[in-house]
C-alpha cells in the first residue's frame, strides 16, 4: 500500500502509474473493500494520511477538507460552532470524506438535505492522466460551467482521485418543524450509488476522457468490460 499526501505527490504517482499502465486501487481507510466488483489492481493508493481541514468559513457556511479526513474529525470541528455537514452514511463516522463522496453514500439526513451531490460545492480531483482539476468552488452560489463535480460524485474513483472537497455547512440550531416540508422520498434510510454501469457508451466516453489508460479502480463497476 502506498500512502500519498498532497495533490502534487498524488498526481505524480498517478502519472507514473499511467505511463507504466499499472492499475491502482484507490482507498481511504480501507474499511469497505468488499463493495462493488473485484478491483483488478495489485497496487493500492491510500489517502488515509492526507487529512485535515484546509479552510473553514462558518459565517459563509462552507468548509474545505482533504479527502482522508474522517467524518468524525469533521463533525467534531464543526460542532464547536453548532454546525454540521449533512452526510451520515451507513458505517458511522470513521469513514473518510473522500470515500463518502466517491461512492455517494448517504443516510437519513438525505431525506431532508439530499445526498453528497447536494452537499459538495467543489473539489480537487486528480485525473487518470495525472492532471489536477478543480471543478466547482468554495462559495454556495457557484453553479457555472460544466458540472464535473457531479460527474465525480458516485463514480467510485474510476474517473479521478478526489483529494479535496468543499462542502456546504448547516446550522444545528435549525428547527425540525421548519424544514419538514423539505422531506423527499428516498429508496432506503441508508444507501450509496450502485457501482454499476447504466449507460455503457457514456461510461466509455467519460473513461476515455478522464482515465484513458484505465488505471483507476479497474473492474469495480459492475458491467465494465
Amino acid at each position: 500500500m502506498v500512502r500519498m499526501r498532497g495533490d502534487t505527490e498524488i498526481a505524480s504517482a498517478i502519472h507514473d502509474a499511467g505511463a507504466a499502465r499499472t492499475p491502482l486501487r484507490i482507498v481511504g481507510r480501507g474499511t469497505w473493500l468488499g463493495a462493488g466488483a473485484p478491483v483488478a489492481a495489485e497496487t493500492t493508493l491510500s489517502l488515509v494520511g492526507d487529512a485535515g481541514i484546509v479552510a473553514y468559513a462558518p459565517d459563509d457556511l462552507t468548509v474545505t477538507v482533504r479527502a482522508g479526513t474522517t467524518l468524525r474529525e469533521l463533525a467534531d470541528a464543526l460542532a464547536r460552532r453548532d454546525q454540521w455537514v449533512a452526510l451520515d452514511p451507513d458505517g458511522g463516522l470513521d469513514g473518510t470524506i473522500g470515500a463518502t463522496v466517491a461512492t455517494c453514500s448517504y443516510g437519513p439526513a438525505a431525506a431532508l438535505f439530499g445526498t453528497a451531490r447536494d452537499q459538495v460545492l467543489g473539489m480537487t480531483v486528480v485525473l487518470g492522466t495525472g492532471d489536477i482539476a478543480r471543478p466547482g468552488g468554495r462559495v454556495v452560489k457557484n453553479v457555472a460551467g460544466f458540472d464535473l463535480t457531479r460527474v465525480m460524485i458516485g463514480a467510485w474513483g474510476t474517473l479521478g482521485v478526489i483529494t479535496e472537497v468543499t462542502l456546504r455547512v448547516r446550522s444545528r440550531i435549525m428547527r425540525r418543524d421548519s424544514i419538514a416540508h423539505m422531506r423527499r422520498q428516498m429508496p432506503a434510510s441508508h444507501g450509496y450509488r450502485e457501482p454499476a454501469i447504466v449507460n455503457a457508451k457514456l461510461a466509455a466516453a467519460l473513461r476515455a476522457r478522464f482515465d484513458p489508460f484505465g488505471i483507476l479502480n479497474p473492474g469495480i463497476m459492475r458491467g465494465a468490460e
